[in-house]
């Protein structure tokens, strides 16, 4: 999983988001959070403008493992709240920079729902009306309503969103989420621009 949302004033922080992605999909094989900390500091070095944050998420079992730069943030959210993953990250400088410093994290999903999110989300939206949504929901289309907290009464958002969730399938239950079912994870993913 991995949510990468580009500086806007850089003039290539769309680019810079996309190196992310591409990065990402090129090293899905990796299963600690000091790899991925690494894929993120490369993606720092190789970036020749623009910058960028990012939260990349391995689920591997129960075990997650991840790392994070910037204002984006990673969830884990259950019934009794959440807990940032990503509370230790840097905010700045961000990737691109050539200075950023990725932050490795580490949780187990258990009964838990995965929440990867940029700044649109988490910065104006309340904390507990998102967890509150998070573990009420069925997973299908929660992305969707999820990036429709910060709406605006004028119909605007306040900036851009990604969300992508995650959380174990229950066994025997069907999935609809739009990534559909892999090792016993359901997922959804829902972008607002």
């Amino acid at each position: 999983m991995v949510v990468a949302d580009g500086a806007g004033g850089t003039g290539r922080g769309a680019l810079a988001a996309e190196a992310v992605l591409a990065a990402v999909a090129g090293n899905l094989e990796l299963r600690s959070g000091d790899a991925w900390a690494l894929v993120l500091a490369r993606v720092d070095q190789a970036l020749g403008g623009g910058e960028t944050t990012a939260v990349v998420a391995a689920i591997v079992g129960d075990e997650i493992f991840g790392a994070s730069v910037g204002d984006s943030g990673a969830w884990l959210i259950d019934m009794n709240g959440y807990h940032e993953l990503t509370q230790g990250q840097r905010r700045k400088p961000l990737l691109g920079s050539g200075r950023a410093t990725p932050v490795l994290f580490m949780a187990r999903l258990g009964a838990a729902t995965l929440l990867l999110a940029t700044d649109g989300l988490l910065n104006y939206a309340s904390a507990s009306r998102i967890s509150e949504l998070a573990v009420s929901s069925e997973l299908a289309g929660l992305a969707a309503r999820l990036a429709e907290l910060p709406r605006l009464r004028s119909g605007a958002l306040p900036d851009d969103i990604a969300v992508v969730l995650a959380r174990a399938a229950r066994s025997g239950s069907r999935t609809s989420s739009s990534l559909g079912e892999e090792a016993g994870v359901r997922r959804d993913v829902g972008v607002v621009l």
